[in-house]
């Protein structure tokens, strides 16, 4: 890999310090741009990435300390690598909603585990690094006892799944 760097970079640098000469400057119009920060519009939050459940977030706890460290870092450390400021988080559901299945932390109703699965466990390394950082969750499946899409399901009953 090492070697396709740098051959790369021998053949690409000649190119671009021929495009860069005089000879090859072509001007460009100018724009104006104007930025009105009282607008009621979007507002840019900020970089972030999304924690994709038990594929990606699983695959983590087997760096050993020092490599895990390092990504971390690169993900989260402030004024460092990619220096995140949003992670947007699956909320397990015991069900194989994305690239692996992430457990729900309240398989049982009424018997909370914010220890299972992966998620919270990154979540808690990266505030840690970034107490800063914004949390987004996004809930792909429900456990079993939630019930189906049927009279008893969450979409008819939704005290069954509010926070109250």
């Amino acid at each position: 890999m090492r070697r396709i760097a740098i051959i790369a970079a021998a053949v690409l640098t000649p190119l671009s310090l021929a495009a860069a000469s005089p000879a090859h400057r072509v001007a460009v119009a100018s724009t104006s741009i104007t930025v009105n920060g009282n607008g009621g519009d979007r507002v840019y939050d900020g970089v972030g990435a999304i924690l994709g459940g038990g594929g990606n977030a699983r695959y983590l706890e087997d760096y050993p300390p020092a490599q895990l460290s390092q990504i971390l870092n690169y993900l989260f450390k402030p004024g460092y690598g990619a220096s995140l400021q949003l992670l947007k988080l699956e909320i397990g559901g015991d069900a194989n909603s994305s690239d692996g299945a992430e457990p729900s932390a309240e398989h049982t109703q009424g018997v909370i585990n914010c220890g299972a699965g992966w998620e919270f466990a990154v979540a808690k390394q990266a505030m840690a690094l970034n107490p800063n950082l914004l949390l987004y969750g996004l809930q792909w499946g429900a456990p079993g006892w939630v019930g189906g899409t049927g009279p008893q399901g969450p979409r008819f009953s939704p005290a069954r799944t509010s926070a109250t």
